[in-house]
């Protein structure tokens, strides 16, 4: 399939979907009705296909142990949503493990320096915090990394964000499989889940935990964890063909596909 252009990838954000899957365990903040920025709380629902997410990234031993598991299921691919802090932080302790990750086509978001609530910023704050992590990203990847998705720490839509997604061209990445927890109790909402769940995680023992107990489930049955950037981008060509023919075959947003 032709990758899309990131003018493309944002043409029609803006009617992105705002409903929430009934396999949701903990409840996500419902999207203010002013945010006029791109904001996906799932993709299509016509494949087998979850985005999992993970945030934060605090933890260096469960970042190595999540990458290793990664290894062993190598179609997978994951969107990591970590701080800015955290970015420089591990790659002090193990240099080239974000270079590493993106160069197995895993995808890096925007989720502050700090991990501070974007409400709280004003919208020349964000936009300063959202430089200084992206710096921070290409100096550990060692290039200019086209960032596209940001996820607010503690969840919270503002009029901040929207903003900030303006300006800097970045959709507004939320959830409908969330929080975290037990990993028995995730790992059942996500055998519930639905084709186009995006499932946020975060670097920590329990959600490692879940990670390792639902990946050859998922595998067994024939899903695939895809990338937020492939996740909207099948929502993105069911908006021009909502009529039910393969989206694969379409290889522009401005055609119909398998024209």
């Amino acid at each position: 399939m032709t990758s899309i252009s990131r003018r493309d990838f944002l043409k029609l954000g803006g009617a992105a979907l705002l409903g929430v899957s009934a396999s949701k365990f903990i409840p996500a903040q419902e999207d203010e009705p002013n945010f006029t920025a791109p904001l996906v709380w799932n993709g299509s629902r016509r494949f087998k296909r979850m985005a999992f997410t993970y945030d934060d990234c605090y933890l260096l031993n469960k970042m190595q142990d999540l990458e290793e598991l990664l290894n062993e299921f190598p179609d997978f691919k994951v969107t990591f949503f970590p701080v800015g802090s955290k970015l420089l932080n591990l790659e002090e302790q193990d240099a080239g493990i974000w270079k590493r990750l993106v160069e197995k086509g895993h995808e890096i978001g925007y989720h502050t320096f700090d991990h501070v609530n974007l409400g709280v910023m004003s919208p020349a704050t964000a936009l300063m915090d959202y430089d200084k992590w992206h710096a921070a990203l290409n100096q550990v990847l060692g290039m200019e990394y086209t960032v596209r998705f940001v996820r607010p720490p503690y969840d919270i839509i503002s009029y901040t964000m929207d903003v900030l997604c303006q300006e800097r061209g970045l959709v507004a990445a939320m959830f409908s499989i969330g929080g975290g927890g037990e990993p028995d109790i995730v790992t059942r909402a996500i055998q519930k889940g639905k084709g186009g769940d995006i499932v946020q995680m975060h670097i920590r023992t329990q959600d490692y935990t879940s990670s390792v107990q639902v990946f050859p489930w998922l595998k067994e049955n024939n899903w695939e964890l895809v990338t937020m950037s492939k996740l909207y981008d099948d929502y993105l060509r069911e908006q021009i063909n909502p009529e039910g023919c393969e989206l694969d075959a379409g290889s522009s947003l401005t055609r119909v596909c398998g024209k």
